[in-house]
């Protein structure tokens, strides 16, 4: 034995050697591949460890071990989420979707279909009584959806405003959906798991470190990306910083996303909904809200945007000549026309107030009921009503045509001159100047004062948070688009009473969505309008039930409508109460008023006093 031990010795070392080096030689082969191709690969082996969290759950029935690798695989999943969600968004969505009816309306009929996912598990573990076959059926599902990802992956031709864009896309995601709970609904565990973003982001960007001309850049990055995850470490869903998080983790990442830009020397081939220069979501400089006009919009101009705003406030548009856009959508009362509901042209009350036409540009679809997609098509809506502008588009070209001023200057702006859609145009183009992004909490938070109080703070930590405001009114418009695509807006059942009762409360007879289409789950849905400026904007929903914050905060906290005695089968607001204390509805409702723009410095809106107006 003393004799052959040092021979051992020897074969072991060599064997060790054998393996370092093989194990160096194959990191250096996998270095060799393009980026691309290393993305690539270290995405498939993100899908196979979900796959194998996954297939765990199909083999057990104990409810807390099936909890806990629930916990495991979503944090998998969350590794995968950057690339999935950006590459293959159908998959993302069919793996992550909320736990609601998905209901098709159009030419076909209605065709209501069921969701799928994590979150349908997430309710379903959430029960005191676990139903096993539901359970592994939904888990079955998950599982395949991964394998169809898996056999279907193809990033090799991704170039680095690709990845570039993925990552801005990330910071977007974990800010306005991550941290409020949007996906993890139930168990709240979506602190860890945007830390797994942020270190999958590390690790993808680890394979981009070549790229960097300014090495020093790469390890910001890395300092910045591991600060922002280690702060979401082991911290309390109700009583995490939201507030610091943003301020002080993600905004960083935008100021090098801008800088690696100009380091790799990327080149995009073509604007995005977010402007490549913005440091902060909490900007004017933030959106470019071109990109939310159809596709026949001319470039924006200051010169589009004054034709446009005097076309707002020109009543001679109007069949009557007594109206005109400004007459429901007054500056001073911050685009809206203080009204319960508004007036008709005959002076009768219409059946919806006037929702305010600031930040109306960042939203997918106009009205209550989300009925056009634009805000071109929304002013078309207007002067065909018989009971607003009562005109056709015709009459409305004529009008304008019979002015030589007007003329003058639509032949100057637009190829065609006067028509009825460049009309529309010029006025949907001064209506997307209304984003002033100004307000004291927007200045706050992009870190250009330090004024909010500490009630302030704690009620945005409480609308992202507890609250769960943030989840039907996303950050940073505050309103139903859904972040980071912009691309669609939804609608919500919460059971808006006819009165301002709180106890055997009457569902307002107003059935929203369900007029258009009569799909029976989109009885009184309504599209989810922005929070920014309600204290200028009241009264409050649709039908203007309610006349103070605390009477809109109190409905949402007794569980909408569910809590005051409506009985809704597909209100889709969460019925249980909200738990929120008295100090906390004051905090809550603090946040909101930080919001109130200064409009009167607004540079679209710096004359809104004048004779031109009234």
């Amino acid at each position: 034995m003393n004799i052959h031990f040092p021979i051992l010795y020897k074969g072991a070392c060599l064997l060790g050697l054998f393996i370092l080096l093989s194990a160096c030689s194959a990191k250096e082969r996998a270095a060799e591949k393009p980026i691309p191709l290393q993305m690539q690969d270290q995405y498939l082996q993100d899908l196979e460890e979900t796959l194998l969290a996954v297939d765990r759950m199909k083999q057990t029935d104990d409810a807390d071990s099936l909890r806990s690798i629930f916990f495991e695989a979503r944090l998998k999943f969350k590794q995968t989420e950057p690339l999935m969600a950006f590459f293959k968004a159908s998959a993302y969505k069919a793996l992550n979707q909320p736990n609601l009816m998905i209901v098709h309306e159009g030419g076909n009929g209605i065709e209501n279909e069921p969701p799928q996912g994590f979150q349908v598990v997430e309710e379903l573990l959430a029960e005191d009584s676990l139903d096993m076959d539901v359970i592994r059926a939904e888990v079955a599902n998950i599982y395949r959806t991964l394998q169809l990802e898996k056999a279907n992956v193809n990033i090799a031709v991704s170039s680095d405003y690709h990845f570039l864009w993925l990552l801005r896309d990330s910071f977007m995601r974990i800010m306005a959906l991550g941290i409020s709970g949007f996906d993890s609904p139930m168990f709240h565990h979506s602190l860890p798991e945007n830390k797994q973003v942020l270190l999958s982001l590390m690790d993808y960007l680890e394979l981009h470190r070549s790229k960097f001309q300014d090495k020093q850049l790469y390890d910001q990055w890395m300092v910045e990306l591991k600060q922002g995850a280690e702060s979401l470490d082991q911290q309390d869903f109700d009583t995490f910083d939201r507030y610091s998080f943003i301020k002080n983790h993600i905004h960083p990442l935008l100021s090098l996303w801008k800088r690696t830009a100009t380091d790799w020397n990327v080149n995009f081939p073509f604007e995005t909904k977010l402007n490549y220069e913005a440091e902060t979501f909490f900007d004017t400089a933030t959106f470019n809200t071109a990109k939310f006009a159809p596709s026949y919009s001319p470039k924006p101009s200051k010169e589009i945007a004054s034709l446009g705003k005097q076309l707002f406030f020109d009543k001679n548009l109007s069949g009557s000549k007594t109206m005109s856009c400004a007459t429901c959508h007054q500056p001073e009362k911050y685009f809206t026309d203080g009204l319960p509901k508004s007036k008709a042209n005959d002076g009768q009350a219409l059946s919806r107030n006037s929702p305010t036409l600031l930040y109306s540009a960042l939203q997918n679809n106009q009205f209550y009921d989300a009925r056009v997609a634009n805000l071109e098509n929304q002013i078309m809506d207007v002067v065909n009503s018989e009971r607003e502008f009562h005109s056709d588009l015709n009459r409305l070209k004529e009008t304008v045509e019979s002015s030589e001023a007007y003329k003058a200057r639509f032949k100057a702006l637009y190829k065609d001159s006067v028509t009825s859609r460049n009309i529309r145009n010029a006025i949907a183009q001064y209506i997307r100047t209304l984003v002033p992004f100004n307000s004291k909490f927007d200045r706050n938070i992009s870190d250009k004062e330090n004024s909010l109080t500490t009630s302030e703070i704690n009620g945005f930590n409480l609308f992202m948070g507890k609250a769960g405001c943030g989840t039907c009114h996303f950050a940073p418009v505050f309103n139903g688009t859904v972040p980071p695509s912009f691309s669609h807006t939804e609608l919500e059942v919460l059971g808006v009473p006819e009165l301002a009762v709180f106890a055997s409360a009457t569902i307002d007879p107003d059935s929203g969505r369900f007029n258009l289409f009569k799909a029976e789950l989109k009885k009184f849905a309504f599209k989810t309008p922005t929070v920014r400026n309600v204290s200028r904007t009241a009264p409050y929903m649709h039908n203007g039930v309610y006349n103070t914050l605390e009477e809109v905060v109190k409905f949402y906290n007794l569980g909408g409508g569910s809590g005051i005695g409506i009985d809704l089968h597909n209100q889709t607001l969460p019925p249980d109460t909200l738990g929120l204390t008295d100090q906390e509805i004051s905090d809550i409702i603090h946040f909101m008023q930080s919001l109130e723009d200064d409009i009167t410095t607004s540079p679209a809106l710096i004359s809104m006093g004048s004779d031109e107006y009234h």
